[in-house]
């Protein structure tokens, strides 16, 4: 019987020293990933701590006392800082706790190397040292899931900048505009009058729109607003009192992006434009425009207009 103790002893000694021979006290956590995007883009989405985009687990973490954190696989992501490329990320779920850092690195323009890195401390406990090791393991395989989750998501335009931006060459070159000015938000109304001004005059010279209508407002202070309205022709017409001809460079790069929405959401698309010319460096030569594929005196619905945006560039 004492030898069977003995034994048994021997074997739990055995054990309990592999475990600190083995199991280090800290164990690390790496994961790396090569995402083809443009590092401003990226770093700005993941820098907002906004990410129940593209999240693939619960996002309904974030109340009063909880910010900025987000469930995967019986984890809770907590995201608390931020510093220059690095996003510092607690993960935890009671009872085991990593802390850890999403580096972004970044390639050249269209190309960024993430890197998720972290530490797991090791209790002395010999049995809870077991039981976090294996829970850093499955930590692990959850960091590498979601990196690839994230190449999948962010490698596509328009989960970077919110809209498909795309370009394309300019067809539409010969224009007819007109414009006016308003201390107040152009109404539909007001626009299609505007546009009806340069309706008549293609009328009246036997001319035929090849395009939708184009709008343009713009305001430095909120206040007052210049409002400028073209519609593409088939040839080239004089200019008259109000009505211009205008002309954009056949075969120029433009880039387009359609929206379904209001003011507020061309506003935001817009903005995002900006941001894709600023960080692929474009320089723009000429004011971007909204196309009018939606009649919005037909349709009054905001949610269902349909506009594309043209932003020349080179």
């Amino acid at each position: 019987m004492k030898k069977w103790l003995a034994a048994i002893f021997i074997i739990l000694l055995v054990i309990v020293s592999a475990t600190y021979f083995f199991i280090p006290s800290r164990i690390s956590i790496n994961s790396s990933i090569s995402i083809e995007t443009n590092p401003q883009g990226l770093k700005r989405v993941l820098f907002s701590k906004d990410w129940a985009k593209w999240w693939p687990g619960n996002t309904n973490l974030n109340k009063p006392g909880s910010l900025n954190q987000y469930s995967y696989k019986g984890y809770t992501y907590n995201i608390n800082g931020i510093k220059i490329s690095i996003i510092n990320v607690q993960i935890g779920n009671g009872i085991v706790s990593a802390s850890t850092a999403l580096n972004i690195f970044p390639v050249k323009e269209h190309s960024v190397q993430l890197h998720w890195v972290g530490i797991v401390p090791v209790s002395n406990n010999p049995i809870k040292r077991i039981g976090i090791y294996f829970q850093s393991k499955k930590i692990q395989k959850d960091i590498d899931s979601l990196m690839q989750h994230m190449q999948s998501v962010f490698s596509k335009i328009e989960n970077v900048y919110g809209i498909n931006i795309y370009q394309e060459a300019v067809k539409d070159s010969i224009l007819v505009s007109t414009s006016g000015t308003t201390d107040f938000y152009p109404s539909n109304e007001y626009i299609y009058n505007l546009l009806g001004q340069v309706r008549n005059y293609i009328r009246s010279q036997s001319a035929s729109e090849t395009g939708n209508p184009m709008l343009n407002i713009h305001t430095t202070d909120g206040i007052n607003y210049l409002t400028r309205v073209a519609i593409p022709i088939d040839r080239r017409l004089p200019s008259i009192k109000n009505i211009e001809h205008k002309w954009m460079m056949g075969g120029g790069k433009i880039l387009v992006a359609e929206v379904t929405g209001g003011p507020a959401s061309i506003n935001k698309a817009l903005k995002q434009m900006e941001n894709y010319i600023h960080d692929y460096g474009r320089t723009v030569p000429a004011i971007p425009f909204q196309s009018l594929v939606t009649d919005r005196l037909k349709v009054p619905d905001t949610t269902k207009w349909v506009t594309k945006i043209y932003y020349p560039v080179m």
